[in-house]
């Protein structure tokens, strides 16, 4: 049997850990890492965190329906200091939607800057 690979970029659906609530919800999040990186360490992936909310602007961007290959239905935001890494058995379903490049390319980007303080140019 074939085990299910996700795209980077790829929106898919995850039980996100609040550590502040100490809960776990679903939540949508999108695909960061690599192909590459699911095959070689058996399924691991990392998602980064997107919400209805925009709490932190300062570390969020907001999903534009020009952004994805189909709209969401509502606002929304990458919550880029929110990024968490799961096994490819914890994803819930795909949503069916991707990211849109260069999108993703500025939303890893401001992910890598929000958490590390590195700015890509």
């Amino acid at each position: 049997m074939a085990v299910k690979r996700f795209r980077r970029g790829e929106i898919v659906d995850v039980d996100f850990y609040f550590p502040d609530k100490d809960v776990t919800l679903h939540h949508p999040g999108v695909v960061v890492s690599s192909q590459e990186l699911q095959e070689d360490e058996d399924g691991l992936i990392y998602i980064l965190l997107i919400s209805s909310k925009n709490i932190h602007p300062k570390y969020t961007i907001e999903l534009t329906d020009e952004m994805v290959t189909k709209p969401l239905g509502k606002r929304s935001y990458f919550v880029t200091h929110f990024l968490m890494y799961f096994s490819i058995e914890e994803i819930n379903f795909s949503y069916g939607r991707a990211i849109r490049q260069p999108y993703l390319d500025q939303v890893i980007s401001k992910t890598i800057d929000s958490i590390f303080g590195w700015e890509i140019a």
